[in-house]
């Protein structure tokens, strides 16, 4: 064999073996960069999905096709642990007490959370919808440290899954617009649990009241469109825009490493 062609026949087989090696490269690259999703829901009504007329599970039933459009995320598993009418201490009970649900939690990686609208709509009902913001006061300080106490025992069950807890909403902006107190008594709460949520390592507040409450003055005492016939729950058209607000937190600390796999 001349020189000539032992070289021509060297230099193909590098560039043989560069290309294989590249195409093995990328390969490894791309599922090492992919997350498999092991999402658990916890809460009240929101996460159960009540008022969704698809009867599809609310923003649970929705997230996983949101999430599987990302090129990063092969598969997303969902548990749902949404308890209509749930406050925040019967949602810490059923954790401390429901072993499935303590496991489920061990193996995820994005724990999703909506609770505390019972928790003010019990203090409101009681009052007629006469609001005082300073009868929420006490009730939110105490909101806060439950709060404290159920991602304290999400982490002793996990230590790095992404949890993400979203806001409560004001679902009478259209039938009781004039009620300014009721908006405060809102943003304070979510607010005070947005400063919670950053006392803890991989935790993150999503606001969700600015997507579902409508003020449109066109719709004054008109059914809010992106709640359910109850007038207080989300239809499925709410829940879409729970999710994406949701899908937008999980995909932005999804793209910064901050699930685990």
């Amino acid at each position: 064999m001349t020189k000539k062609k032992w070289l021509w026949l060297t230099g193909s087989v590098l560039v043989i073996a560069l290309l294989v090696g590249a195409v093995f490269g990328i390969k490894y690259y791309r599922e090492a960069q992919e997350v498999p999703v092991k999402l658990v829901a916890m809460g009240d009504s929101l996460t159960e999905g009540v008022g969704d007329e698809d009867k599809n599970g609310g923003y649970v039933g929705i997230i996983p096709d949101e999430l599987e459009e990302e090129s990063n995320v092969p598969s997303v598993k969902t548990s749902n642990y949404g308890v209509s009418g749930n406050k925040i201490t019967q949602l810490e009970k059923r954790l401390k007490t429901n072993k499935t649900f303590q496991q489920d939690v061990k193996n995820a990686n994005v724990i999703t959370i909506t609770i505390g609208g019972n928790d003010v709509m019990a203090i409101l009902q009681s009052r007629l919808l006469d609001v005082d913001v300073a009868d929420f006061t006490k009730a939110n300080k105490n909101f806060q440290q439950e709060l404290e106490n159920l991602l304290t025992d999400i982490r002793s069950y996990n230590k790095n899954a992404a949890v993400f807890l979203m806001g409560i909403y004001n679902p009478y902006t259209t039938y009781f617009s004039d009620i300014k107190e009721f908006d405060e008594v809102i943003a304070n709460w979510n607010k005070a649990s947005e400063k919670t949520v950053q006392k803890y390592d991989n935790v993150y507040f999503v606001p969700i009241a600015k997507v579902l409450e409508n003020r449109d003055k066109s719709n004054k005492d008109k059914p809010n469109p992106l709640l359910s016939d109850d007038y207080f729950h989300p239809n499925y058209q709410g829940y879409e825009k729970i999710s994406t607000e949701l899908d937008k937190a999980i995909v932005k600390q999804l793209n910064e490493g901050n699930i685990p796999k």
